[in-house]
């Protein structure tokens, strides 16, 4: 996160940003459009943006002793797409 936010300041490492996550953004938009996903790349910021959440609430103690085991982590996988797509 600390480079993303340097990134910000600093134009060569943007690019590096850029360029990295684009590679990191491939597979979920193959995999949306796939399912059917009419704006994958709108849809996988979206679930970027929820992976995101999840860790640093995890990491920060957000959910203090409740923190979703695999399973919930799974279903939320599942739901979100789900919900993108109108299913």
């Amino acid at each position: 996160m600390r480079t993303a936010l340097e990134a910000t300041r600093r134009p060569e490492l943007r690019a590096c940003c850029d360029r990295a996550g684009a590679v990191f953004e491939q597979q979920p938009a193959a995999m949306l459009t796939a399912v059917g996903s009419p704006d994958p790349h709108r849809h996988v910021l979206s679930l970027v943006a929820w992976t995101d959440g999840l860790m640093f609430s995890c990491a920060a103690g957000s959910f203090g002793a409740d923190v979703p085991g695999p399973q919930e982590i799974r279903t939320g996988l599942r739901e979100l797409p789900a919900g993108m797509l109108g299913r």
